[in-house]
């Protein structure tokens, strides 16, 4: 086997400077020089996605994949290298959050940040959404999430603010001020749902900005959890949210509804704007379908393997999609 390791020089806990990192995995090499490795720093955007696949390609035997950074690093090297057979990707989570280590517990950012772990550990198989000619490991927001999340990187650019305060002023914005509302025309198979929406979150796994907005998703049942958000009054909006991005969305059936799918289109009269696994992205026709076991993750001997399961039947919430969620009560089949 070989390893590959991508680094993003500009993930937030690098700064912009690697040395020591490149140090260090030269000196966990250096100590296993069984261990045939190569390292490669990134110079632009995508640059990991199309390194990454030549790599993999070329080679005529199992490539093990660090990806050095955070969620869109993770999420360039799945796209470079999602469905091929020899490529196994290893997470070493550098960014400000790490949305699909949420899915592995609490305290386990700290047990993927070792090499000895990565190199040494089993993979298991992950699901991938595929959306358009792209792979989302973790989740896709819609609407006011991905609103939010762009406006919080240009004000931490402009007044040199931490992303995570940042992030948390613009969704205050957003919730209470400028609450945009988009139509959305919505397929999930044989249903057709046209709606007036604040936001849409397409997840695969549960979490999203440090909480877990998507308590369900798990990222290798082969489902797609969709939740649509409907506008709330301004008196109860902060809430509304607060209670969704903590896993309590159940709370508010008038105002967030949840369905589990295999597959989906979305379209909007308006440009869609989303974050795909931290990256930016504009449409107005998406297509969605999962991609069971598209991966091979790998996963840290030490984590919990309770977090690999999934959830007991009685604690699902989720049901299957239904007409009858988006009718009125005296029309209702």
């Amino acid at each position: 086997m070989k390893h590959l390791c991508i680094i993003n020089p500009m993930a937030g806990g690098l700064k912009g400077n690697a040395e020591d990192l490149i140090i260090e995995i030269k000196d966990f090499f250096a100590r296993n020089p069984r261990m045939e490795n190569v390292i490669h720093i990134t110079r632009w955007k995508r640059d990991a996605t199309g390194f990454a696949m030549r790599y993999v390609k070329n080679a005529s035997e199992m490539v093990r994949v660090y990806a050095f950074g955070g969620g869109g690093t993770l999420f360039e090297v799945i796209n470079g290298v999602a469905g091929l057979p020899n490529a196994q990707i290893a997470y070493y989570p550098l960014g400000i959050d790490d949305d699909l280590l949420v899915a592995f517990g609490k305290n386990s950012k700290e047990i993927f940040k070792s090499l000895r772990n990565l190199s040494l550990s089993p993979v298991i198989p992950v699901d991938t959404i595929l959306a358009g000619n792209h792979h989302a490991v973790s989740n896709i927001n819609i609407g006011i999430g991905a609103s939010s999340f762009r406006a919080g990187i240009k004000l931490s650019d402009r007044f040199m603010l931490p992303l995570h305060l940042s992030y948390n002023l613009t969704a205050f914005y957003y919730s209470l001020v400028k609450t945009d509302v988009q139509r959305y025309l919505i397929e999930l198979e044989n249903i057709e749902l046209d709606e007036e929406l604040t936001g849409i979150y397409v997840a695969n796994s549960c979490g999203n900005g440090g909480g877990t907005p998507a308590p369900e998703a798990r990222f290798n049942n082969g489902f797609i959890d969709l939740y649509l958000i409907k506008p709330a009054p301004g008196g109860i909006i902060l809430k509304v949210l607060i209670d969704y991005q903590n896993g309590q969305y159940a709370k508010w059936p008038e105002y967030i509804r949840h369905y589990r799918c295999k597959k989906l289109r979305i379209t909007s009269p308006k440009i869609i704007t989303m974050i795909m696994d931290g990256e930016v992205f504009y449409d107005m026709d998406l297509n969605l379908e999962i991609q069971p076991a598209s991966v091979n993750f790998v996963c840290p001997s030490s984590i919990d393997k309770k977090f690999l399961e999934p959830p007991p039947a009685e604690s699902v919430l989720v049901k299957d999609f239904t007409i009858r969620d988006f009718l009125p009560d005296g029309d209702n089949p």
